[in-house]
């Protein structure tokens, strides 16, 4: 048993449609999250305190993907 022999059963690649259907699955959200993070760093850095936490730990959180803006969003933003 090879267990690093790829030549032997190498996945082909995916067909172009299947490609182009990912793609636009995906660039949506990926929006989105570049979208939330970009508000999250905002608000880190204009927040003069916050709920819980603290600025430098907000600021990681927000490049933690996909959850990071949101558990801001939930937990950490000022009221």
């Amino acid at each position: 048993m090879h267990l690093f022999c790829h030549h032997k059963h190498a996945p082909r690649s995916m067909p172009l449609q299947t490609k182009r259907r990912l793609r636009q699955r995906l660039l949506p959200v990926a929006a989105m999250e570049l979208t939330a993070t970009t508000i999250v760093v905002a608000d880190v850095l204009r927040a003069k305190s916050f709920r819980r936490g603290h600025r430098l730990g907000w600021l990681l959180l927000a490049f933690v993907q996909p959850f990071g803006p949101w558990v801001y969003f939930a937990f950490g933003q000022q009221r």
